[in-house]
């Protein structure tokens, strides 16, 4: 028998074992599972682009925070709201008048390891608060300011099926251009990212996103992925 049936039938063998692991249940990652990081601090920014402040997209992102922090006592955690700045486009090479280094400043802090980006989903695109405060990334293209953060992406829209994955992937387009690492929001979900359904029926639970189970479990799922994955950096530095 020659080695390459022996590497062939190794390979089918320990993909079966694999295989049969996942269908018996695999154990979900548990906060001792993630290596300490000492007394390090280790900081997740979630960034909100919507125009709606303090509503469902800030109340999505504040949930994945707090999730992020049953991880490790290590975790500290900020909620930027976009609409507390004022932002104006950016002209590739020129300069724009804003207050975007104020926001600069707190994410390429090198304390920050994670960073979740949040929009709502308007027109099957993202806020164009949010395409705004992208299109000021030039220059982490090639200073790396962003390289090797993780990265998730969270979206809300007013139906199950609104759009929110197609926005997902074109925020993460982006960030994968700065070098950021791309984190979906793991066990037992299992997706690219969070996605919600803001499906209030009447005035009485208006905006009230809890209301979406599966929607606030893919965003807790992404704050816990996201901690797991900046302390494992935080331990390569």
């Amino acid at each position: 028998m020659t080695n390459k049936n022996l590497n062939r039938r190794h390979f089918l063998g320990t993909t079966g074992i694999a295989t049969a692991g996942i269908l018996a249940g695999a154990k979900p990652v548990q906060a001792a599972d993630v290596p300490a990081s000492g007394n390090k601090k280790v900081r997740i920014v979630a960034i909100c682009g919507s125009h709606r402040k303090g509503k469902t997209t800030a109340t999505a992102l504040q949930m994945a925070l707090d999730s992020a922090k049953t991880i490790s006592p290590n975790i500290e955690t900020e909620l930027i709201e976009l609409m507390d700045y004022k932002l104006e486009p950016a002209v590739p090479g020129g300069t724009a008048m804003d207050d975007y280094d104020k926001i600069n400043a707190k994410i390429t802090d090198p304390a920050v390891g994670g960073i979740i980006f949040g929009s709502p989903v308007y027109f099957s695109n993202m806020s164009s608060l949010m395409k705004m405060f992208i299109e000021h990334f030039g220059p982490y293209k090639k200073n790396g300011a962003l390289s090797n953060k993780a990265a998730g992406v969270l979206t809300v829209a007013g139906a199950r099926n609104g759009g929110q994955e197609a926005v997902g992937q074109s925020i993460m387009a982006a960030l994968l251009g700065v070098e950021m690492i791309m984190v979906g929001d793991g066990r037992p979900t299992g997706h690219s990212g969070a996605t919600l359904w803001n499906n209030s029926k009447d005035e009485t639970t208006k905006d009230n996103i809890t209301l979406d189970e599966f929607g606030c479990a893919t965003a807790k799922g992404l704050g816990k992925r996201i901690a797991e994955v900046a302390l494992r950096m935080s331990t390569k530095v």
